[in-house]
């Protein structure tokens, strides 16, 4: 059974200043879902899984997409993380009986299974 990290279980609950605001574009809609913001570390693990191929799929709000891409902009002062995704289509593969993975996997803090 595939296990999906949810976009929301990553973010950053503890008010450190060290956080990076993430954004998501779905099918070209970059209105679909907050921004939130995470870690440096669970992005660092977010980009090594996508990149090696380990990470096909996300889960946002519970809904599963494949991610197309992750975008890391570096300015003066802040720096900005933009995932890139698309609704599934039947050549992807993925079956319906998904799970949400544990954040901790991807650095995130434990996660109590309900939504943010």
């Amino acid at each position: 059974m595939p296990s999906l990290p949810e976009y929301h279980s990553l973010r950053a609950n503890d008010g450190n200043a060290e956080t990076v605001t993430v954004s998501v574009r779905i099918d070209g809609n970059a209105h679909m879902m907050p921004e939130i913001q995470m870690h440096p570390r669970v992005i660092a693990r977010l980009v090594e899984a996508f990149c090696s191929g380990e990470l096909d799929f996300m889960s946002f709000d519970e809904h599963p997409k494949r991610l197309t891409g992750i975008s890391v902009k570096r300015g003066d002062r802040t720096s900005a993380v933009k995932l890139t995704a698309r609704s599934l289509t039947e050549k992807d593969g993925l079956t319906r009986d998904w799970q949400t993975a544990d954040p901790q996997i991807y650095g995130g803090a434990p996660w109590n299974g309900q939504m943010r």
